[in-house]
């Protein structure tokens, strides 16, 4: 064994996998060992030294990844070659016809089963020219067919020509020779799916020229866990033909240092990209990926990712899908680059992330800042969802603004929230912000400004803030009308002295929510004008006119007693009948609505923005 055995070699040991890193004799031991470094670390005892001198070094930085055992340790599993591991896994004709008529019992719960059935799937399994999945997970193959450097023609005989294999896993088993993939894929040109994980290789620069072609068929390959660098990948790919290949899984392996060269040439039509846990601090490593043509799928979770910040040449322009699940990015700020970098991005996942777990509204803010955004954490995102989103976000935003004491401040957090400009163009610039950019003109150039009817008003946009305002006017008169009087409705003896608060406004304009009920906005003008909400009457003046019987004249101002008048009579007459007119014009009167206790909105009375409502102060002494 110990012949056979050399640094580099994967082993098998009791089920565990590790590859050969020295072999040599041990101070104070007898014969000789083997250094090995397991793949997975928590299974060795030290790092490579005995006592306190080092024999090798490890790829991995755990205390606990080597171990020394010996050539002929009766713990080191037999390997097999790819062949042979297929006919274990799914069995040949031959196999078949030796078991065929025997019949396991088998025990459920303490009762005897028999097995029914299992003839017809061995058959099928057997009739390998039948099979589309093939997995070879786990089954120590080492080699393609027989115990040769390289397989031979002869070896690729070995398998039928009418395979029809189109996924292939042959994860966590003994390969160190690129070559001996080539030969299993170059027999399979039905293939699609390759997965190598957990295989650990000395180099993927391949000897064999009849081997270049092997791969152009793939569509995926998976090569998690093989220690592979961003180097070993430009190899792979310049010594291959891949152009056919949508899907690359290179997760698990130490890709934090930046490519030499480009690969937007020997990966053309890459669309998804995996990068999970590769020790990614940054997106500057993946610069030579942002040039691929059809990337729309990229995937980063469980990296340790502080920031998406990059230089400005960095662009993905064509990537929909970015996952960043359980990174280290610490606030939701984090997401801003997202938008030059990523500016076509629709799907994100953020899950098991500092900024999402510390975050109450994490959701809401992450979709108003990405408006792009159609599923989020693998939940679609509504109309009215992304709505309520922005409209969240402009309510958390607009303080920061208001308490800005400097144009330097505003834009600095202008900087922080880059969609504020968006967003206020969409749903509106808050009033506030408004009120302090353009402080509100005196009250009485305000009634001046309001007969020129609606010029110089904002507009706003649909299904925005503004749009949902009206403009009340709420007057407080001294005397208000208590009832109209048929025979004088002008007179004074129809008015009603009232009594305004002491040191109040009489008029106020404010604007409010249309969906208000009248309950709130009593309580609104009963703060105005420090008035208990049971002693307020609302009154809503609208733009209809109602008119006022006339009264009928008691005394006339001319008589005849034929009925008849002369010429110099005629001047009085008509200054009469102008009075008359004149005196009819005051008998209408603009229609008036209470506006009565309700969960109904404003709006049920209300038509257009403006609104003007007189306040009566009720004397509830008289009610009783």
């Amino acid at each position: 064994m110990c012949n056979e055995n050399f640094v580099g070699r994967r082993l098998s040991c009791d089920g565990s996998l590790c590859t050969i890193r020295w072999q040599g004799e041990i101070e104070g031991l007898k014969g000789q060992w083997l250094g090995v470094e397991w793949d997975d670390p928590s299974r060795g005892k030290h790092n490579g030294k005995h006592g306190d001198k080092r024999y090798f070094d490890c790829c991995s930085n755990e205390p606990t990844a080597a171990s020394f055992i010996r050539p002929d340790s009766k713990r080191i599993d037999k390997p097999q070659r790819f062949v042979s591991a297929v006919k274990e896994k799914y069995g040949s004709e031959t196999s078949l016809q030796n078991v065929k008529g025997k019949s396991n019992t088998i025990l459920i719960s303490g009762k005897e089963v028999d097995e029914v059935g299992f003839d017809a799937i061995s058959k099928k399994q057997s009739a390998w020219s039948e099979l589309e999945i093939v997995s070879l997970d786990g089954l120590r193959i080492k080699g393609f067919h027989k115990e040769s450097p390289y397989p031979t023609k002869e070896d690729l005989q070995v398998l039928p020509t009418d395979l029809k294999w189109k996924e292939l896993d042959l994860s966590r088993n003994l390969f160190d020779d690129w070559n001996d993939v080539g030969a299993i894929c170059s027999s399979l040109r039905e293939l699609r799916v390759l997965k190598l994980n957990g295989n650990r290789f000395n180099s993927l620069n391949s000897g064999k020229e009849e081997f270049s072609d092997a791969f152009k068929q793939l569509t995926s390959l998976s090569l998690a866990n093989t220690a592979v660098g961003w180097d070993d990948i430009q190899t792979l790919c310049t010594q291959h033909d891949f152009h056919s290949l949508q899907s690359l899984s290179l997760a698990f392996n130490p890709l934090h240092h930046l490519p030499r060269t480009s690969l937007n040439f020997q990966l053309p039509n890459l669309a998804t990209l995996d990068l999970t846990s590769c020790n990614l601090t940054s997106l500057k490593p993946l610069t030579s990926l942002s040039h691929l043509p059809r990337l729309t799928t990229l995937i980063l979770r469980s990296n340790p990712l502080t920031t998406l910040t990059t230089h400005s040449s960095l662009n993905f322009p064509h990537l929909q899908t970015l996952d960043i699940t359980s990174t280290r990015l610490p606030t939701l700020s984090s997401l801003n680059p997202i938008l030059s970098t990523f500016p076509s991005l629709t799907s994100l996942k953020t899950s098991s992330t500092p900024m999402i777990t510390s975050h109450p509204s994490a959701r809401l803010i992450t979709i108003a800042r990405l408006p792009g955004l159609t599923t989020l954490n693998n939940t679609p995102i509504p109309h009215h969802e992304r709505q309520n989103a922005e409209l969240y976000y402009l309510s958390t935003i607009t303080p920061l603004f208001l308490d800005a004491k400097s144009e330097h401040e505003e834009r600095v957090i202008g900087e922080q929230h880059p969609q504020w400009g968006y967003l206020c163009e969409r749903h509106g610039e808050p009033e506030s912000i408004t009120k302090k950019r353009n402080p509100p003109e005196p009250l009485s150039q305000i009634k001046s400004s309001s007969d020129s009817g609606d010029h110089g008003k904002p507009i706003y946009p649909a299904l925005s803030l503004g749009a949902n305002l009206i403009t009340f006017t709420f007057q407080f008169p001294l005397f208000f009308p208590s009832s109209f009087s048929s025979s004088n409705p002008s007179s004074a003896s129809s008015h009603q002295l009232c009594s305004p608060p002491k040191d109040a406004e009489l008029t106020h304009i404010r604007e409010i929510s249309k969906h208000v009920d009248v309950y709130r906005l009593k309580a609104l003008v009963g703060r105005l004008y420090s008035i208990p909400c049971m002693e307020i009457k609302l009154v809503l003046e609208t733009d209809e006119w109602d008119p006022v019987p006339a009264a009928k004249p008691e005394d006339d101002d001319w008589s005849c007693s034929d009925d008849v008048w002369s010429e110099d009579e005629t001047p009085r007459i008509e200054e009469q009948e102008q009075r008359k007119r004149e005196k009819d014009k005051n008998l209408w009167v603009h229609r008036e609505i209470e506006l009565v206790d309700s969960t109904r909105p404003v709006a049920f009375w209300i038509e257009g923005r403006e609104a003007k409502v007189r306040v009566e102060r009720r004397d509830l002494r008289l009610l009783k």
